[in-house]
């Protein structure tokens, strides 16, 4: 007996038995059947009045049976019968009287069958929503397959064209067919979410391809594929994407855009030399993922990555192979050591926070709490700079904190950024006993922005300190409204991208009020995915914590879900290694070579070429606040402890050896003097005064020149005088450091009040680029800017916040200028000046500055700017307020047959394109120099 499933309308379900001819005997009333099943019953035809017996049929099941035609029978149920399936048939035709009949079907499935072609009357199916035609003899479709306006699925062999005026399809199957190509106006069919074009022997897609914008899921596989249209980055729906059993050698460029990619298989191409699985969630890899070895290119940025570290993952896979052979044969180690960020204003009590924590551990916790609730015992001295305190929090579970007392005095902002990293816990602390709901900007908010601008996502404490000073109802309000305004920082900036979005391009091409003026969807998406990666890492702020933060700190460092890090195995090779580093002789040197410190790797079972070290991070730190500390009685003392009767400069020749003894003393303490105060006004110290400076840490010439060249690449100086590439020739090197410049101006400031720069005959046009920062400015930025573009100018004058310099003979300005209200944003602008028709002489002189600018601020994922071309128009009439086209442009082509545009705020003026498009579209994201993140990272 076959066994045949009745669905009846009272939700009963029942068996019953058919004969060879379908003789079906049942128990219920016939008529209320809804479904019937009669697939897989080698059945040959249908008996009549059927219809009249099932009137309540809808889904009617005749798939794996053995019609020839389609049984006139079912032409009876044609007034109710919403699905019919006849697949796996022997379908030679079909009757063109029936199909007519058949006016109700939602859905009809004819694929796998022998039918040579489809009959017109297929077109009078008006509320046909999916249809299933492939693997028969199809030549073609009928031309009234164009009236199905409600059809959303088809699956056939062919690609007839009769399909792109089906505007509402939204699946389609074309699957195992040889279509060797598609039409390039397939962009007609915009519905389409769902495309099956497996094994289709495509080789290549056309560019209307890439203007299906609402796919959602796409097979592409086993089709000879080589590569993707750029353009392909448009399909920013896309969360399922299959290119298996491609041809493919690299990874698809045009898929990194594609914010929303979910799925991506690429098994069985001829992928050899990148990997790309940056901005998932892994945490750890396989064990024998260092197998990979073919793999060059390396992309895993922005994973939660415990094992291997991260550190490890980002030099690439032959480190990763190594790190795990070496954590398979050697017993793991652990120790929990978490770097703790102590940050706040001078005086907010980050010193006196750091003396309670690291002297309860001695002096019981009980004391340790009391001392930390009264804040009128006798404090500690202030710090003098940035400070390093190793605390051990539990020596049972030898649970260990690196504690950085960041200083809070501004001339230091400039290095603290260094030592802002991922997985630390920073402590905000705050002064309750200053602190007024006005101050909450200056004392709170700038230090969230700073440190989610540098860490996204980064882990914060906010302690108050001081509250001994406070009445209790004083210090909860105080409290309350620090959580308050936390509550308010809320980022809508995605909202006005959605808008402009939601606009055709055209629309915001030809209205220049709109915001994003002229940019395209591509990098407008590109932003918006910005703002969306702003959103999804926030800071992660704990509650302010009063009494007992030693216990908290210790709660928040054993949890695995905040910290993974600080629980995970390391190979036992590298804790051998961190000790040789601390054992004489190579504990009281300042620097190691790279052979030194291959040498220990190789004592403790590490190979050469995997060691990184910089040993002796205290004496670094040491250094850094001599530089930075401001004062110049301290300064100049230790000009003179490191003197020890030594000469002016060691080598050089000086007038002062020839005066008497006393009268060398006094000389050259006024020199020193000088020096001092050329310091701290111009920034300027020449190589030899820097190193009576650091006379206790530098012992040789080549400690000299090898930490000078580390401040250098750390953009906190420049050599004034060394030409580019050739050496100094015996005479005295000059460094600067920009971050002391206090009242220099530059020669640009004729410039700014709308003089001629160098006295041109001509009238010339100003190009200008404008950086933005509505919520915080990195601090120290402008001065690391200043060194980091010094290989690209000459001629350069330094004023506080301006610089005036040329790029060959094309004069180039930067300018800083600080927010002068909280509604206010800080700005950096980089201009030139050229004539019209030379114009592109401006813009060869910024675009390396711009580059060197993007560079930068890649160190500060989490920031919010924005970049704007300012109007040469507007700055020509000396607008207050130039308008500001979108950054964006800079990255797009300038467009054809356009020779003006239009600024709204000078009316029947027009701007010429070639004041705000660039020659060659520069990419103005923080990606665009080549291995730039690694340049940063071995710095």
């Amino acid at each position: 007996d076959i066994y045949i499933y009745i669905k009846f309308l009272s939700w009963y379900r029942v068996s019953v038995t058919a004969g060879s001819r379908a003789r079906v005997r049942v128990s219920v009333p016939i008529g209320d059947i809804e479904v019937l099943n009669l697939g897989n019953n080698g059945l040959e035809e249908v008996p009549e009045g059927l219809g009249s017996a099932l009137g309540s049929l809808r889904v009617l099941v005749l798939r794996r049976n053995h019609f020839a035609r389609l049984p006139t029978a079912v032409a009876e149920l044609g007034h109710h019968l919403t699905e019919l399936d006849l697949s796996h048939n022997r379908l030679t035709a079909l009757g063109a009287k029936v199909v007519s009949a058949l006016r109700e079907l939602h859905k009809l499935n004819l694929s796998h069958n022998q039918l040579p072609a489809l009959p017109s009357q297929l077109g009078v199916l008006a509320h046909l929503e999916e249809l299933g035609v492939s693997f028969n003899r199809l030549a073609h479709l009928p031309d009234s397959l164009s009236c199905l306006y409600r059809l959303r699925t088809l699956d056939l062999t062919a690609f007839p064209r009769q399909l792109l005026q089906l505007a509402t399809l939204e699946e389609l199957d074309v699957s195992s067919n040889w279509l060797k190509g598609l039409p390039d106006d397939i962009s007609a069919l915009r519905a389409l979410k769902i495309l099956w074009l497996s094994g289709a022997e495509l080789g290549t897609l056309p560019i209307g391809f890439c203007e299906l914008t609402s796919l959602e899921s796409l097979m592409l596989d086993n089709n000879g594929l080589q590569d993707l249209p750029t353009q392909f980055s448009q399909l920013q729906r896309l969360k399922m994407l299959n290119l298996s059993s491609n041809h493919f050698e690299e990874f698809p460029a045009p898929l990194l855009p594609l914010a929303g990619l979910e799925e991506v298989y690429l098994s069985r191409n001829q992928l050899t030399s990148e990997l790309v699985l940056q901005g998932n969630q892994i945490a750890v890899l396989p064990d024998n993922f260092g197998q990979l070895s073919h793999v060059g290119l390396w992309k895993i940025k922005d994973n939660p990555l415990i094992q291997p570290p991260y550190e490890v993952c980002m030099k690439g896979i032959p480190y990763i192979a190594a790190y795990q052979k070496e954590l398979a044969h050697s017993q793991p180690a652990v120790q929990p050591r978490l770097k703790l960020l102590l940050m706040g204003h001078k005086a907010a009590g980050k010193t006196w926070l750091r003396h309670c924590l690291t002297e309860e551990v001695v002096e019981g916790s009980h004391a340790g709490r009391d001392k930390q609730k009264n804040y009128s015992l006798s404090p500690p001295a202030s710090s003098k700079g940035i400070e390093v305190t190793s605390w051990t929090a539990d020596a049972s579970r030898g649970l260990r904190f690196i504690v950085y007392d960041l200083a809070g005095d501004e001339s230091y902002e400039v290095i603290q950024p260094f030592f802002l990293s991922l997985g630390a816990l920073y402590v905000l602390v705050v002064n309750l006993a200053t602190y007024e709901p006005c101050c909450f900007p200056s004392t709170v908010d700038s230090f969230l922005h700073r440190v989610g601008a540098r860490v996204p996502h980064a882990v914060m404490c906010i302690v108050g300190t001081h509250a001994d000073l406070c009445e209790e109802q004083e210090l909860e309000e105080k409290c309350l409204d620090i959580h308050r305004q936390i509550a308010l920082q809320e980022n809508r900036l995605a909202q006005v991208v959605d808008e402009a979005l939601a606009r055709d391009f055209e629309l915001r091409s030809a209205s220049p009020h709109v915001a994003y003026y002229g940019v395209s969807d591509k990098n407008l998406r590109r932003r918006k995915a910005h703002f969306q990666y702003l959103l999804n890492h926030r800071l992660q702020i704990l509650s302010p914590v009063l009494p007992r933060l030693r216990d908290k700190l210790i709660s928040v460092a054993e949890h695995r879900e905040i910290f993974p890090n600080l629980h995970r195995v390391l190979p036992g090779s590298w804790q051998v290694l961190e000790e040789l580093h601390f054992q004489p002789p190579q504990a009281q040197r300042f620097w190691l070579s790279w052979w030194d410190s291959a040498r220990l790797g190789l004592q403790a079972g590490l190979t050469e070429d995997r060691i990184h070290v910089f040993h002796n991070l205290t004496c670094l730190i040491d250094i850094l606040n001599v530089f930075f500390q401001r004062d110049a009685s301290l300064l100049l003392h230790k000009l003179l402890l490191g003197t020890s009767g030594e000469s002016e400069g060691e080598g050089e020749s000086s007038p002062v050896m020839s005066l008497p003894t006393q009268s060398q003393d006094l000389l050259w303490a006024t020199q020193l003097h000088h020096y001092v105060e050329g310091f701290l006004l111009h920034g300027l110290l020449p190589a030899h005064v820097i190193r009576l400076l650091l006379k206790p840490h530098i012992q040789a010439q080549q400690d000299l020149q090898l930490l000078l060249e580390l401040l250098e690449k750390m953009g906190l100086c420049y050599c004034l005088n060394k030409p580019k590439g050739k050496p100094l020739n015996g005479s005295t090197a000059w460094y600067k450091f920009p971050c002391y410049v206090q009242n220099e101006v530059s020669h640009a400031e004729t410039w700014n009040n709308g003089t001629n720069l160098v006295g041109q005959s001509f009238v010339a046009e100003q190009l200008q680029i404008e950086y933005s920062f509505p919520f915080t400015f990195p601090p120290g930025l402008f001065a690391r800017y200043s060194v980091q573009i010094n290989s690209h100018v000459v001629h350069r004058s330094d004023g506080k916040f301006q610089i005036f310099a040329y790029r060959g003979k094309v004069p180039v300005v930067v300018s800083y200028r600080p927010a002068k209200g909280v509604l206010q944003p800080d700005t950096l602008s980089i201009a030139s000046q050229a004539s019209l028709p030379n114009i592109w002489t401006a813009w060869q002189a910024i675009t390396p500055l711009v580059e060197e600018l993007n560079v930068l601020l890649q160190e500060w994922p989490g920031l919010h700017y924005t970049v704007h071309i300012l109007c040469s128009k507007c700055l020509k009439r000396g607008s207050p307020n130039p308008h500001a086209f979108p950054g964006e442009l800079l990255s797009q082509p300038r467009p054809e047959g356009v020779a003006e545009i239009i600024c709204p705020k000078i009316g029947s003026e027009q701007v010429n394109v070639a004041l705000v498009y660039p020659p060659t579209p520069t990419v103005i994201s923080p990606c665009s120099k080549k291995n730039v993140g690694e340049k940063h990272r071995n710095q």
